[in-house]
């Protein structure tokens, strides 16, 4: 599942299937062949926008219900802000004997993706110029499309220790802002390109084939909603130059996650402590802040990694972040043959850039149009070096997020999620509203 989709239509469909289900019971006690279930889905993300779309999960049972021999899944998604994402999956744990197979392909349409610049803080924001119908200016955009298939196995060492092993292909198309009542001219990201920050080589987009190896050590009591044990995994991801794109790297990414009982199970502190960084090579921009954990996203912030801080806000080299939350359920109960607790979720996140991204590059390019403003101001200006390390404590800025959220958990694996969060910064966006699936670790 994408975190971005949570259908309401959904959650009620899951909550009437057992009504409808009992008119035939009989014929639900074993299934053997196969289940077509189309769902339909309505939702909201404050980065997004409203989304609308459906998803059809067919599976295989082969004598295994309620788990699957074969399953696969399809959604399309429209967001009201002009974005569209669609993907199809396959999984199976019988393709090979002894090792689960992934595989997925999917298309994300972006033509006003968010780009708030390298390194954080070093750029202000301006809500006036985010998408503003008024003045005609998205100054934080431009058109970016990827298509994306990936290759997965994974098998298990013990009963608590897997390893993984994943193969992901990406084809980027990149262009200048070009949508209607816009300013294609005023944007941040034709400044970089001019500024040479973007490379002529990347500006366009490009092909990135990356290899992936991994393990996860899982002591979780209950995968989707735990109230106790670890769950962490490290992976290394290298990506030649098949292309002869001048671009090749090796990263890292780790994850430790810790849910706590405190003293019953109706009330859990959850926390997760995360880093990705890139350990050699030259990244491509597109690719710098493509965060590599188990619910994809774009650089830090947004619904999967700082609540209420603008989606992408943060990118750089390398990433440190932390989510902290207090899971108390103040609903338990049984209905209409369903198990379903109500959570309230009080959050704080925290994350900050380890190493920036093309920094002296950067520092070179903003100096000067520092200097050349002094000198039209009539000002001095300070010293290179103290200009360097005022730029640097900006991109090493720590960005948190506060917030709440509700979870209803439907048998435990079912979790409608409705989540608001504020930034403690306002160079980060004003607030976060999203209605996801499942928590966010």
């Amino acid at each position: 599942m994408t975190i971005r989709r949570l259908s309401i239509l959904s959650a009620l469909l899951v909550l009437l299937a057992p009504g409808i289900a009992a008119q035939d019971s009989n014929r639900q006690t074993a299934k053997d062949g196969w289940s077509v279930n189309p769902v339909p889905a309505l939702a909201y993300d404050s980065d997004f926008g409203i989304m609308a779309g459906g998803f059809l999960d067919i599976n295989y049972y082969g004598g295994l219900y309620p788990n699957y021999k074969h399953r696969l899944c399809m959604e399309a998604l429209t967001y009201s802000k002009h974005s569209s994402f669609y993907m199809l999956q396959y999984d199976t744990k019988y393709l090979i004997p002894g090792i689960r197979t992934s595989a997925k392909i999917f298309f994300d349409n972006n033509p006003l993706y968010w780009f708030y610049g390298f390194n954080g803080s070093i750029h202000d924001y301006d809500r006036n110029l985010n998408c503003n119908h008024d003045n005609g200016i998205a100054y934080y955009s431009y058109d970016r499309k990827f298509i994306n298939t990936r290759l997965e196995f994974s098998g298990g060492f013990s009963t608590h220790l897997d390893w993984t092993a994943k193969f992901s292909y990406w084809h980027y198309w990149i262009r200048e802002l070009n949508w209607e009542g816009y300013d294609s001219d005023n944007t941040l990201f034709r400044e970089y390109r001019q500024m040479g920050l973007i490379e002529d080589s990347e500006s366009n987009g490009g092909d990135v084939m990356e290899f992936q190896a991994g393990l996860k050590f899982d002591t979780r009591d209950i995968e989707a909603a735990p109230t106790r044990g670890i769950y962490a995994d490290i992976n290394v991801g290298y990506a030649p130059d098949i292309f002869s794109t001048g671009y090749d790297y090796l990263k890292l990414a780790a994850r430790f996650r810790q849910y706590l009982s405190l003293g019953t199970e109706r009330l859990v502190l959850a926390y997760s402590i995360a880093y990705q960084g890139t350990l050699a090579g030259n990244q491509p921009f597109y690719t710098q802040s493509y965060i590599m954990h188990f619910k994809p996203s774009d650089g830090l912030g947004g619904a999967t990694t700082l609540r209420g801080i603008l989606y992408n806000r943060v990118t750089g080299n390398d990433y440190l972040w932390g989510n902290f939350e207090l899971r108390a359920r103040v609903i338990d109960m049984n209905l209409i043959g369903r198990r379903i607790f109500g959570v309230i979720t009080p959050f704080f996140d925290a994350g900050a850039i380890v190493r920036p991204f093309r920094f002296d590059r950067q520092t070179d390019a903003l100096y000067s149009k520092y200097t050349d403003k002094c000198a039209a101001d009539n000002v001095t200006a300070m010293p290179k070096d103290e200009y360097r390390s005022s730029l640097l404590n900006k991109a090493r800025e720590l960005h948190m997020s506060a917030g709440i959220s509700a979870q209803l958990v439907i048998d435990y694996n079912f979790i409608p999620t409705f989540t608001f969060g504020i930034p403690f910064d306002k160079r980060d966006g004003d607030y976060g509203l999203y209605m996801t699936l499942d928590y966010i670790f």
